[in-house]
């Protein structure tokens, strides 16, 4: 084993880099505020930057791991506290393009010591795309004495610290050992320094529509754990959209990665990195030249308490209570103090703290409040979000499903992006891929489609075990997209956790699946599903088949409903009243449902 450290670095901060990892852009209504920001923070920020970097080769791995030191994140954090939150977007994101400069140079290091040993490098692992987060350890280990640590909520601390594992190859002509931005996911990630090879589907249509006589400008917010989609009416009529990815993804793609952060002293950042999104999102909506009339906004319940600087501790430790639950009504001053806009302000109470206001607005959208009859809501992503009930009682619930519908633990998963795998056909060999493009992954209804595929043509069970043909290698969707048992596995594990949470709340409401007049499908994986697909493998009971109705971002779509209909405020507060929540997790009859629901459905083939 040997081990280096390197301690001196010759870097210059590229200000376009980061400007545009804020999402400040010439273009920009508040670009010359931000750039003189920029210039009035560079050099007392380039003195806080303390950096190391340590790399370790051991048994033909080598362990890298580097920090900018926890300087630069202290101050960060001390101009939050002190409510200079622009200043501390940008000392972060300054730190951030730092120690992707620090990379570029560790790697010329690794190179000239790979040439002296005769060896290459073939493959580059991060967390979380290529390790378990806990995999983190490992790395600060082979770092030895470095004054870097591994949070609960596996973050490496100090924040401006970046770690990965090289695997060593007897091949010495090839060097794999950068960051590939070409093919990764994050659009707006701060270290990015390759164009964005495709566009997310940053999901804010959907299926509602009013005949409103409203002549009224309004703007509408969906503050998602991953993006946020802002929505620009006018006369009843939408006028504008714009979505973006939440800058706060940087502290975790979770929820509960950001309660950790915001529990480890981190709010005030957390806070007025969202704040300034919105500042952003609704000037460039209105151009910078007038007010809205109103602004609705809906989110999961961390985002609200994120948005309005609650204390989480609460959301991170069992029970999971959430006493803030209420719908505020206020001015949007007074939601993100210290700057010029006014406009009346609603942000849409949650039920429960894993079932939040974005959910309510669904209820909302979908007239569960007003229905005779019995009816279904569920949103399909990470966590699914559901609903059973009607105009006297709503019963609501969660499901960790995880990442796999999303593209994530699949070993050629991706995002609704360009070229992503989105439909195929074995017999006929016809691929479908979103905008036609080649095809670079398996996005959530690809994943769904190819399943199905499998199933129908008998190159796997119902037990998701694949024809020996595939079980070693995979299955060929094309020359460089497979499909493993292991990603097989991953699908079933989230297609009982979503049939498993079905099937208890229907239990629990004493209704059978005739029972159900409607299933409402909401969220980006619902939107592009082929219903016929996800019921003949389960994911939906065969019956709902024809019930489905697909409404994309109904938390958006609510917040439209709110803005241009009356009585909005009332059946709002009728829906949370009527709803109260079942855990999962300590459920015995979902633990029954689940386990059984891990194998496939054989109707309808």
């Amino acid at each position: 084993m040997s081990r280096f450290k390197i301690t001196e670095f010759d870097i210059q901060i590229n200000k376009n880099n980061v400007l545009n990892s804020i999402s400040c852009f010439p273009e920009s209504p508040v670009y010359d505020h931000v750039s003189r920001e920029y210039d009035k923070l560079l050099q007392k920020t380039e003195k806080m930057l303390v950096p190391e970097a340590y790399v370790c080769f051991k048994e033909n791995k080598a362990y890298c791991l580097m920090t900018a030191g926890a300087a630069v994140s202290d101050y960060s954090k001390e101009l939050f506290d002190s409510g200079e939150g622009l200043s501390g977007l940008i000392v972060n994101a300054i730190a951030d393009d730092f120690v992707f400069s620090m990379d570029s140079i560790v790697n010329e290091f690794i190179k000239a010591k790979c040439g002296e040993m005769g060896k290459g490098i073939s493959k580059r692992l991060e967390a979380p795309s290529d390790l378990p987060p806990e995999a983190q350890r490992e790395i600060i280990a082979a770092a030895g004495e470095c004054g870097v640590s591994l949070t609960e909520g596996m973050m490496l601390e100090p924040v401006k610290t970046c770690g990965y594992i090289l695997e060593l190859t007897d091949d010495s002509g090839i060097f794999n050992a950068q960051h590939d931005c070409t093919k990764c996911k994050s659009k707006n990630c701060p270290r990015r320094t390759a164009p964005f090879s495709g566009e997310f589907e940053a999901l804010s249509d959907y299926e509602y529509s009013v005949d409103s006589a409203s002549k009224e400008t309004i703007i509408c917010i969906d503050i998602g754990t991953t993006t946020i989609a802002f929505e620009l009416i006018k006369a009843g009529k939408t006028a504008g959209k714009y979505t973006e990815l939440n800058t706060q993804r940087r502290f975790g793609a979770d929820v509960l990665s950001r309660i950790d952060a915001s529990n480890r002293g981190r709010l005030c950042e957390l806070r007025q990195m969202i704040q300034y999104q919105l500042i952003n999102g609704i000037k460039r909506l209105v151009n910078g030249t007038s007010q809205p009339d109103k602004i609705i906004i809906a989110a999961n319940t961390t985002m609200v308490y994120l948005l309005m600087g609650y204390s989480c501790e609460e959301l991170g430790a069992y029970p999971f209570k959430a006493s803030h639950l209420e719908t505020i009504r206020t001015s949007f001053d007074k939601i993100v103090p210290n700057n010029e806009i006014y406009t009346e302000t609603v942000i849409i109470g949650g039920i429960s703290a894993f079932v939040g206001g974005d959910i309510t607005s669904g209820l909302y959208m979908c007239d569960f409040d007003l229905s005779e009859k019995i009816n279904m809501f569920i949103d399909l992503g990470t966590n699914g979000e559901m609903a059973i009930g009607g105009q006297n009682k709503i019963i609501v619930t969660s499901t960790a499903a995880g990442p796999a519908f999303e593209g994530g633990r699949i070993s050629c998963g991706t995002g609704s992006v360009d070229g992503a795998v989105c439909g195929l056909d074995i017999k006929s060999g016809k691929i479908d891929t979103i905008n036609n493009k080649t095809p670079s992954g398996l996005c959530g209804t690809g994943i769904i489609e190819l399943v199905s595929e499998l199933l129908n043509n008998g190159y796997a069970d119902e037990t998701g075990l694949f024809i020996s043909k595939y079980f070693k290698s995979g299955y060929p969707v094309t020359d460089n997209i497979i499909f493993t048992q292991n990603d097989m596995r991953e699908v079933q594990t989230a297609k009982g956790a979503i049939r498993g949470g079905i099937e208890t709340l229907m239990y629990r409401y004493g209704a059978a699946a005739s029972d159900i007049d409607t299933l409402y499908l909401a969220g980006g994986f619902g939107y592009g599903l082929k219903i016929e697909k996800s019921c003949g493998i389960g994911l939906i009971p065969y019956e709902f088949c024809d019930k489905v109705k697909i409404l994309g971002n109904s938390s958006l779509g609510g917040c439209a409903k709110y803005a241009l209909q009356d009585g909005g405020y009332e059946r709002l507060e009728k829906i949370k009243k009527i709803s109260s929540e079942i855990s999962l997790g300590n459920d015995e009859k979902f633990n029954e449902l689940y386990i059984k629901h891990m194998n496939f459905s054989t109707e309808g083939r």
